[in-house]
Order: C-alpha cells, then structure tokens, then sequence
C-alpha cells in the first residue's frame, strides 16, 4: 500500500482542480431571502381551474390577516381541508375505474396552504384539528388497521400506533416579513409550565413515520407577549421535509421553546430560520429514523440553550452556517445522539460554561467553528477538551481509518452554496402548461403541449393540476430558469414500454450493464450549455429518469421525489398507471443521470430529495462524472441505494433504508471523492453479508448513525475498500454501539480511507 499511495492520492485528487477557485463566503446564520411568493390566479383553487393553491382570505376560510379579528378558526379549517381533501381530485383510467397517483389509505394529491401578506391573530394551536388517524399494528404491520383517535385522551397506551395520517401539509406565506402569525398576548392555555404549540404538524403524542412532504415555508410566528408556555412550531416529517424562510419570535423573550421536534420523525432539510427568545431554541427529542439537516440558521437570546438534541435517544444533525448568540450554552448533545457543527460561529457572555456540552455515548463533529464569550469550546462528558475559541477539527467519539498510518480527518471538499433563485413577481413570465394545451388528467400524453410551454420563451414554467403524463422527453431551453411543479405528479403513461423483467433477467441484465429501456430519454433534459443556474423543484415522479444532464449548466434538483420506486410491486407494476412497466432493478426510477459524462463535470445541486443517486445492481446505474453538493437526500430499498462514479460529492444529511435483505448501500468507484457530513443508516434487516459501503479507488469521509431495534443486525462490514487492488475492511464492531441495548446502532464519529 505504501508504494501505491502517492499515484492513487494524485489521481484522487485531479478531479478537485476545477473546484479550486475562490468562492464567495457567505457569513453564518439567516440569510432573510427577500422572497416574494406570488402566484397566477389559475393556480388558486377558488378559481375553478384545478389549482391547488389555497389562499386562506377566499371561501371557504375568509381568514381576515388585519391583526385585530381571531383566524384561529379560518386557519385550522384550511388545514383540515389540507387532510380532507387530498384524495379528492382524481382521474379515470383507460377501462373508466378511478385512479389515484397515490395510496389512497395515507396519501393524496398535494394542496399548498397560501397565506397572503397580513397579521393573522390567533389564540389557539393552529393544526389539523381532531379526530385523527393512524396506524394500529398490534396484529402486525401486514395486518396494520387505520384507527379514529377522537382526542388526546384517546390515545391510550394499549393502542401501538405508528403512524398519523398527517403528510403533504404543505403551508406558505407570501413574505416573512409581512405574513405573520400572531399569537394574542397572555392567551389562556400558554401559561408558565405549558408546552402549547402555536403550529402543530401532528395531534398524536406518537407522531408518524409516513408523514412525508410536510413542507413550512416564508413566513413568521409571533408568540406574542405573556405567553411563557409557547411553543411556536411543533414539526414532525418523514424522509423528506422541509422548513424554508421562517422566523420565531417571542414578543417579550420568554416561551418554552421556538421550534420543537419531539415526536417520531422529525427528518427533513431546514434553511434560513431565526429563532429570537424562548427557553430553547430548537428542542430536537424525537425519537425513531431522525436526521435533521440545518442551514443558514440565527438562534438569539435563547434562556437556556439554542439546540438541544435528543434526551439520552437517538437523534442526529447536520448543521452548517449557524450563528448562536447570548445563550447560557450554545447547543446540548445527549447520549446517543450525534451533531455535525461546521462552518458555523457561537457567541455568548457565559464565562464560566462552555459553549458546546456533549454528554457520555453522544459524538461531536466541529469543523471551521469560531467562539467568544464562553469558558471552554467544547465539554465531553463533564470535561473540557477543547478550550481555545477557534475549532479547526474536532471530533469527540471514536474515529477509524482504512489507511494504516494516515489519521482520520474529514476530505475537506470544497463547498458551493445552492444557487438561490428567487420566485418571479411578473406573473407574465410565468407560462402556464394547461394553456398549451396539457390535459392534467394523468392519462393523455402532455409531453406536446409541455414542450410548448418551455419553448414559451417565458423563464418560469408550472402545472396547475395534480397528475400529468409526459410519454416523451421534454427539452428546457435556456430560456427557462425555473420549473415549478407545486408538488404535481410527474410519470409515464406508455404502452409500449416492456413488460416487467423475471429475476434471472434482471440479473443477467445486471451483468452486462444498463438495458436497453433504462437508456431511454428523461422526462426531463437540459441539452444546450448556459451560464443561468436551472431550478426543477416540488414533483412526485416515476417514470424511469426524471432528468436527462446532457449539457454544461448547473442545476438545482429541489423537494423532488421518486415517491414509489420502493413500492415496486405495487405501484411500479400497476398498469393502471404503467402498462407494462420497466424493471426496477435495472431501468431505476430515478431523478438524475449524467447523460452525457464524457468531458467537463456537470455541476448539480440536490437539496431536499428522494431517489438522486439509485445504482442499480452492481452499481451499473451509478450516476457519473458530477460536482454534487447534496443537502439532504434521502434513497430507500432500491439496489445500491448511492451510487457515484469518477465524481466529487459533497452530502450535508442522508437517510438511507432497506428491508429484510440488505444490499450495499453506498457503491463509490473509479476515483470518485465522498463526503458525507452526517447522516442516519436505518437498519432494519437480519442478515449482513455484503458490506454498507463499497469504496473502489476511490476515497470517502463519512460520519453517520445507524438505527435499528432488538430484531435488527448491523452490517458486519461498514467498509470494503479496494484501491490498488488491494482490500482493506473496517467492521462494525471497530465503533462504539449508539445504544447498548438495540444491537442495530452504531456511533460513527468519522470513518475515512483517505490517503492524506
């Protein structure tokens, strides 16, 4: 190995050379996005034209936004009708019976909640309201039964309730600034020693684990004055979620806690929030499949503490850009639970404490941290073990090397920011696909009328409706900047595809490579060059590939998700919706390829998604020759569920999972860089045989959790590194167990093979 190193570290490190130029920093903490979210008057479902924008001022709400009359009720009746409503809008398949894209027992067709500009009071939780539903699977997962939960006190503990039907609760406001929710001063029920959400995602005390989609975004929660019990958001998210472009504040500096995260789960990707006051500032206790991902983040005058993560359980995030200021401590992590700091800068006027404090059995990753204000940096265990105030790399838990001789420090891959591409104020330029002549009625073939759309000239295009079949490839000149879904579902509809695959084809295919119908056109391509950054954002899609990168132009894959790529046998195979649909083990429904990968790296940035980097069997599928920064992705019970060749790749949080027969999950090769700074490896299978990560010539830097439960066991081998031909494993037992009584969680404060 000794001899090979210096080749190998040369030829890992040329694909860098093109990110060594100088980018912009941009400082820690929230950036305040001077968004202005407006929308055509098609997209407003009062309007009659199928759109599924809800503005809560129409009927039915009439909420008042004047800052004097109560919208308690007006708001929580636009919720419920988020609830209610989303299975409603529906199509006809070919034979005349109805269809839903989605699994009508917990899904639906997604609205968006749009509060406009003004001061909407309130003087009670804003949420879905009772009764509730949720899973019951004391007979089993197979034979789980939907149950009514009429009030709080109805969730009794003889019930096994995984699951509320709370997803696809998706609110927006116009502006942070001038869309404010109000909570009255000194409201009964927010008195000292109460923990009363303003906002609440869930009812139930067990929260979910199928709540995908939930989506907060541009606006601001005021919890007035007099209200020490307050809590302004409680959140709850599975797989994918997001919280954009909020603030939190406390009229007068008290409250039990700005942002609250305390039932199962709570994964998603949060950017540019300010939480001003309140006891704690993010009180992340959640328990479950938890990875929170944190960006562009100002915690101010916090009573106790900014973050507090977990309570002696399993919960882990990824936070970058974050300013703390004037908190007693800065951030809390419990045992068993993992933070990733970097980039980031804590002040305080606490001389004596330290300003992070990390509790026996949790882990630490600080990276490009600056303090001021504390005693010490960092405190493990009730002892100090960093006292200066500027952190280049800190890593408290235990870390492991491939590289006999080389210590464990993280790639340092050069970080871009996601290009930020604010919404269009002149709706003129907004070109509406049904006026091109799209049906939206998931069964006839829009890709015509689709193509017209962005051939507009207009620089935003949008669907207005819930479901739209796309046979063909679509092309996105470069006049378009911005394809805005609103959370419509995107897939094929094509009779000629070919039946599915057996097994013992598939795995032939497999051998060989990629088959010949996995190589078909996108839904989606971009094939002209341009200097203009191209936003895709807010689809559910299956359908093969979602989109085609042919040509240099940097693209940003935003809250898109293959939603049932992993329920192959049901959706995939329904020809109610693909008539003789692909293979899923080798076509890969999938968001991203790298079509052409010959030449200059594709730039992508990946942000809040589902399904970016399915491999395939083998890793044939990998996606290939890319810079990628990905900010919370999320791949699931798909064969080799990341997969990268001859590419750089950057990961702020990832979630990975897969049933009862694992596969490798991370297959990196041909000199491929890998970091991942943070993330969760949900285990849920009995048999280990293949390794978690793959690493062929190639060089990774990983920290991350597993999770699992008492049936589950760990992948033997974490690590299978081959470089030069040569073999190196790094086993699970080498780490420190997350849990000493689940035998499916382990603590990786950092893993490496690399070369320097």
């Amino acid at each position: 190995m000794k001899n090979t190193l210096p080749l190998l570290t040369a030829l890992l490190l040329a694909p860098l050379a093109a990110l060594n130029a100088a980018e912009p920093v941009t400082p820690p903490g929230d950036r305040n996005l001077p968004i202005n979210q407006i929308y055509p008057p098609e997209a407003f479902y009062h309007n009659g034209k199928g759109g599924r924008v809800l503005d809560v001022t129409k009927p039915p709400f009439n909420a008042k936004g004047d800052g004097k009359t109560d919208d308690t009720k007006a708001l929580c009746d636009a919720m419920r009708f988020l609830v209610a409503n989303r299975e409603q809008i529906k199509g006809v398949d070919r034979d005349g019976k109805p269809y839903s894209y989605f699994d009508a027992k917990y899904a639906g067709d997604a609205w968006i909640m749009y509060l406009p500009d003004g001061e909407y009071l309130v003087s009670d939780t804003i949420s879905t309201g009772w009764p509730a539903r949720a899973y019951d699977i004391k007979q089993g997962w197979g034979n789980a039964a939907w149950n009514t939960i009429t009030s709080p006190e109805a969730e009794t503990a003889d019930l096994q309730l995984r699951g509320e039907a709370n997803c696809f609760l998706r609110i927006e406001g116009q502006s942070r600034a001038k869309t404010i929710i109000r909570l009255k001063d000194t409201c009964p029920g927010f008195e000292a020693g109460k923990s009363k959400k303003v906002i609440t995602y869930h009812l139930l005390k067990c929260g979910s684990s199928i709540n995908n989609g939930n989506d907060l975004q541009n606006l601001t929660i005021h919890t007035g004055k007099g209200n020490p019990g307050a809590v302004g958001l409680a959140w709850d998210s599975s797989d994918w979620g997001r919280i954009y472009n909020l603030a939190i504040i406390s009229g007068d500096g008290s409250g039990r806690a700005g942002l609250m995260m305390e039932s199962r789960n709570a994964h998603g990707y949060h950017r540019d929030v300010l939480i001003d006051g309140f006891d704690v500032g993010i009180e992340a206790i959640a328990v479950n499949v938890n990875h929170v991902t944190l960006e562009y983040a100002t915690f101010k005058n916090q009573r106790q503490v900014a973050i507090r993560l977990g309570r002696g359980m399993q919960f882990s995030m990824s936070a970058r850009k974050v300013l703390t200021q004037n908190a007693p401590v800065a951030m809390k992590v419990a045992k068993c639970a993992q933070l990733v700091l970097i980039e980031s800068e804590i002040s305080g006027s606490a001389s004596g404490a330290s300003a992070i404090s990390v509790e026996a059995y949790g882990s630490l990753l600080a990276r490009d941290v600056t303090l001021s204000g504390y005693g010490a940096a960092i405190e493990s265990d009730g002892k100090v073990v960093v006292k200066e105030n500027t952190i280049q790399e800190t890593i408290v838990g235990k870390t492991v090397s491939a590289v006999e001789g080389v210590p464990a420090k993280t790639l340092r891959l050069p970080v871009k920011d996601s290009p930020v591409i604010l919404p269009e104020t002149d709706l003129s330029k907004w070109a509406n696909v049904d006026e091109f002549g799209a049906k939206g009625d998931g069964l006839t073939d829009d890709t015509a009328a689709v193509q017209q759309a962005m051939n507009s000239g207009k620089p935003v295009v949008w669907f207005p409706k819930a479901h739209y079949a796309i046979n063909g490839s679509v092309e996105i000149p470069s006049s378009v900047r911005e394809v805005n879904f609103l959370a419509a579902a995107i897939y094929r509809r094509d009779p000629e595809q070919k039946p599915d695959l057996t097994t013992k084809e598939v795995t032939a295919l497999a051998i060989v490579g990629e088959p010949a119908e996995a190589k078909r056109s996108a839904l989606f391509r971009v094939s002209k060059p341009s200097k203009e950054p191209l936003l895709l954002h807010q689809s559910l899609t299956l359908g093969g590939v979602f989109f085609d990168h042919e040509a240099l132009r940097q693209v940003v894959l935003e809250d898109l998700v293959v939603f049932f790529y992993y329920q192959r046998y049901k959706a995939a195979r329904n020809d109610m919706l693909f008539p003789g649909s692909v293979a899923m083990h080798t076509s890969g429904h999938r968001l991203y390829r790298n079509a052409s990968p010959e030449g200059e790296p594709k730039e992508v940035f990946v942000n809040n998604v589902l399904g970016f980097g399915v491999g395939g069997e083998n890793g044939t599928l990998a996606v290939e020759n890319v810079h990628a920064w990905v900010r919370s992705m999320q791949n699931l019970s798909q064969p080799i569920e990341w997969a990268f060749r001859n590419s750089t790749v950057w990961c702020l949080g990832f979630k990975t999972e897969y049933g009862e027969n694992p596969t490798t999950t991370f297959h990196l090769s041909d000199r491929t860089q890998f970091e991942a700074l943070g993330g969760i490896q949900h285990v849920r299978h009995k048999t280990t045989e293949v390794p978690m990560i793959v690493s062929k010539d190639s060089q990774i830097s990983m920290t991350f959790v597993t999770f699992g439960g008492t049936k589950c066991t760990p992948y033997t081998v974490l690590l299978q590194a081959e470089n030069e031909g040569k073999t190196t494993k790094i086993l699970d037992s080498q780490f420190d167990r997350r849990s000493l009584h689940m035998p499916g969680e382990t603590m990786v404060p950092l893993l490496t093979n690399t070369t320097k």
